[in-house]
């Protein structure tokens, strides 16, 4: 290595470094506090490596086919981008959950009130509002859950602006079920259990993009955020469960 490269290098780091009176070079008052910083949170640092391995698996990578990874590991220049496909997302879901009749709370949904057709257009909207209401609710648990639990206060906007992204799945399942509702398909019982085992698949491709979320913009570990997402998950399923009872 030149010199030249030697003297690049020390310009570079010399907010970190200092030389002292031995001609020698130390850590500076704010290269020691980086050096702590790092050794305190070497467990919770990704690094691009890491990353490259924690999706390396066959099934994540089968999964991540199933990932707008454009929506939700974004560019600042594409971030209104994100957020008009989010809006979009919220407003296709609000719609139909409204026109099924259906309560919606994370990734679940209460027993169906009516039949689209007869049911008011006031519930509707108060159905409609409600989806728009669990998305935010669902949002501020997960956000909360990474202060408290991993203290990731980072990324906040960034999360919020794809955090929608993680009902797209729904959305479809709420379309679907609407066109089964609509053609008298639901009546039949093997079209309900069908109906069950769709919204089983799309909540866990939903809890895979809101993962998939946590480690991109939270700096989780996949590990770490899949506990707070089947915590939420369970969470909820078991107040459904104590409200049914």
């Amino acid at each position: 290595m030149s010199t030249g490269t030697i003297y690049h290098h020390l310009d570079t780091l010399s907010s970190l470094i200092e030389q002292q009176d031995d001609k020698k070079y130390y850590l500076s008052e704010l290269g020691r506090h980086a050096y702590t910083s790092l050794v305190d949170n070497k467990d919770d640092i990704i690094t691009p490596e890491f990353s490259k391995k924690e999706f390396s698996s066959p099934i994540l990578k089968g999964l991540m086919l199933l990932t707008p990874k454009t929506y939700i590991n974004y560019e600042n220049k594409i971030f209104y981008r994100v957020i008009i496909f989010s809006i979009l997302i919220a407003l296709i879901g609000s719609i139909f959950c409204g026109l099924n009749g259906l309560f919606a709370f994370f990734l679940f949904f209460g027993e169906s009130l009516t039949i689209f057709a007869t049911t008011e257009a006031t519930i509707q909207f108060l159905l409609a509002f409600f989806f728009i209401g669990n998305i935010i609710l669902y949002f501020l648990i997960n956000e909360g859950l990474s202060r408290i639990i991993y203290k990731k206060k980072e990324n906040t906007l960034k999360f919020l602006a794809s955090f929608t992204i993680t009902f797209f799945p729904i959305d479809i399942y709420l379309v679907l079920r609407f066109i089964l509702i609509s053609t008298g398909a639901l009546d039949f019982s093997y079209i309900r259990v069908l109906d069950n085992v769709l919204m089983i698949l799309f909540q866990v491709w939903s809890l895979w993009l809101l993962i998939y979320n946590l480690c991109i913009n939270k700096k989780l570990k996949i590990e770490n955020s899949l506990i707070i997402s089947l915590l939420v998950h369970y969470g909820g399923f078991s107040i459904i469960l104590l409200i049914s009872i």
